[in-house]
């Protein structure tokens, strides 16, 4: 009786042990509808999160959504986790700047960047992040300005995921520069994903 009462102890144990370090089941990343105070698609930002681990979470400083009651012209940026991975997207205006689309274009062929192009807009994936420009004139304003949005996920040069990044700075860029900063011919960006390379 001693026995099976010692080997019933040592089983239960080893199952407690076994349990305790068995890895514990991945929760599914819920990422909502909108994402970045309810201003971008979570679709975009679904594609490159990874499908299971830690909980989706966001957080954004500044503005996003042009149709939010206490909204002021003035950039933002977005950072949302999910999976053990993160995606920065931040969006700015430059007004008066000595940086231009003639930089841009530079830029977009210089070593180790890949060139994007989204009707008028340009831009570059270079490292960890995509660059997406358009200029931006207004009637009441004197100086050229440029709208600028940069998407920061991870070193890459896997096209699929570059293009991933370039889809959610191209939503962010048609938002902001249409709906935030009011550019004269954002309305004629496409609404057709960036072209790459």
């Amino acid at each position: 009786m001693w026995i099976t009462l010692a080997v019933v102890g040592v089983l239960a144990m080893a199952g407690g042990v076994a349990w305790q370090m068995w890895p514990p089941k991945e929760t599914t990343v819920a990422v909502p509808a909108r994402v970045c105070d309810d201003a971008l698609p979570g679709t975009d930002v679904k594609s490159l999160l990874p499908e299971k681990g830690e909980p989706f979470s966001q957080w954004h400083t500044g503005v996003f959504n042009p149709e939010q009651p206490y909204t002021k012209k003035e950039p933002g940026t977005c950072k949302v986790y999910g999976g053990g991975k993160s995606v920065t997207i931040k969006h700015s205006l430059y007004a008066g700047s000595d940086y231009t689309m003639k930089n841009v274009a530079r830029d977009a062929i210089s070593t180790g960047a890949i060139r994007i192009v989204l009707g008028e807009a340009q831009g570059f994936h270079k490292g960890d992040t995509v660059y997406l420009f358009t200029a931006c004139s207004s009637k009441h304003a004197e100086t050229k300005s440029l709208v600028e949005v940069d998407v920061t996920y991870r070193k890459t040069s896997d096209r699929t995921v570059i293009q991933k990044m370039a889809l959610l700075a191209a939503d962010t860029l048609r938002l902001e520069s249409r709906n935030l900063w009011t550019c004269e011919g954002a309305d004629d960006l496409p609404n057709s994903p960036p072209r790459i390379g």
